[in-house]
Order: structure tokens, then C-alpha cells, then sequence
């Protein structure tokens, strides 16, 4: 056998298939087990959880939301994992593979909830260091943001989102379209599904930050300008953000 180092072709979202996943094979009908195998590539790699709703799951897998519970009762049956749904299809729940089953450590409640804190935090600096985003500390947000870290989406990815994010508001400000300010974290979310289609560029990154930076300049220079006019004027020429 070759001592040669094997190098992923893609090194995002896999997931350590080893004896638990064998255990699960053995023990599971086909679509319990390819409903277990979406569990274990979209759960929290730091608890084994998955959170959604039942609505989400069943699209998601391409199956009617009947069988997925079906499948879900079978692998609680045999003991692979517990879950629990309210009885409306839209509300979320939660999935947790049982420790048997899960091959990665676990971090204890605390030190998840230290992790999405500081992911939270980085979050927050990020829109604060955007002169087009009046960011608030709402719930949407930190509700969207935790769906964010749940599902494993990297900081980098997120940065990305924000930058090209706020250089189409700029172009949509130049090309004399309502001009309001950011105000929320769900401005960022398409364009952050988007990005997750992409290829990772660092060059293309390094150039959205300086396009940004120009742009942003351009906009406070503006702003300025605006704001020293007689109060008369400023309604002409300034910008109106609300």
C-alpha cells in the first residue's frame, strides 16, 4: 500500500463514517438509513443535533413528512437517536443521534454556548465595520446567526456574504435606488447561499474588500458634503437614509 498522503477532493462537510455508521447499516430499513446519513452530514458536529422543523426535514430528504417520522421511530427504536416534534409540522424541533452512533467528542451546553457567543460576537463586528449597515441587536438576528453556526457555515463564508452584500447596496445607491441603510442580518442571507456555491477566492476577497473600501469612502465623502450645505440644500443633493 502507498505511505502516500491521500488529499480530499473537497475538504468541507464530510463526515467520519466509521463502525457507528456500519452499526447503523446493520441495523436500519434503506430510507431510515439515508434519512440517518442526512442527519449525520447536517447535524452540529460539537453535539450531534440537528434542529428544523419536521416541514424543512421531509423536504429536504424528498419525502412525505408520514415517512420521515416513520423512519425517525425506527432509528429511536433502535436506539440511533431521539427526537422531538410538536404536533404542527411547521414548528421546530430537534434530532440528537444517540453517543453510541455519534463518532466526533461532544462539548458540553456551556462550551457550545461559548462557541456561538463568540461567533455571534465576530458576526456583530463585522456589519459594525460596514458603513451601510446600521446594525441592531435584534432576536431575528441572533436566531438567524445561530441556524448559521448549527449547520457549520464558517466565518470566512459569512465575510464573504457581507462584502459582496454591501457592495451591491452601494451600486443599487449609485444606480439612484432607495437609499436605506442595512438594518438586518437577513439582507445577507440569499446572498450567503450564494457564496456557498462558490469556489473560495482570496484574491477575488482581497478585491471585494478594496472595491468596498473605495465605495465606502466615496459614500461618507458624499455624506459630508451633504451634511455641511445650508439645511435648505441638503435635501437636494444629500443622501437619505431611513
Amino acid at each position: 500500500m502507498s505511505s502516500e498522503t491521500l488529499i480530499l477532493k473537497n475538504p468541507r462537510g464530510w463526515f467520519a463514517a466509521g463502525a457507528e455508521v456500519q452499526k447503523a447499516l446493520d441495523l436500519l430499513s434503506d430510507g431510515a438509513f439515508r434519512l440517518f446519513i442526512y442527519l449525520c452530514l447536517n447535524a452540529r458536529r460539537d453535539t450531534g443535533v440537528l434542529e428544523g422543523s419536521l416541514t424543512q426535514l421531509a423536504k429536504s430528504v424528498n419525502r412525505a413528512q408520514h415517512t420521515v417520522r416513520l423512519y425517525l421511530r425506527e432509528m429511536q427504536t433502535a436506539g440511533i437517536c431521539r427526537f422531538r416534534f410538536g404536533k404542527s409540522p411547521l414548528g421546530n424541533g430537534a434530532i440528537e443521534v444517540e453517543e453510541d452512533f455519534w463518532p466526533y467528542q461532544r462539548h458540553t451546553q456551556e462550551a457550545a454556548t461559548n462557541d456561538f457567543a463568540e461567533f455571534m460576537s465576530k458576526i456583530r463586528k463585522m456589519l459594525q465595520d460596514r458603513a451601510c449597515v446600521k446594525p441592531t441587536a435584534s432576536a431575528a438576528d441572533e436566531i438567524l446567526a445561530r441556524d448559521w453556526f448549527d449547520r457549520g457555515i464558517g466565518l470566512e463564508c459569512i465575510e464573504w456574504a457581507i462584502l459582496i452584500g454591501c457592495v451591491r447596496k452601494y451600486v443599487s445607491w449609485r444606480n439612484n435606488e432607495t437609499r436605506t441603510m442595512i438594518v438586518s442580518l437577513k439582507y445577507f442571507a440569499p446572498v450567503l447561499e450564494e457564496v456557498q456555491t462558490m469556489k473560495p477566492d482570496s484574491e477575488y476577497c482581497a478585491y471585494l474588500r478594496y472595491r468596498l473600501m473605495r465605495m465606502e469612502n466615496e459614500w461618507k465623502h458624499q455624506r459630508n458634503q451633504s451634511s455641511s450645505k445650508p439645511k435648505e440644500d441638503a435635501g437636494v443633493s444629500g443622501m437619505e437614509l431611513s
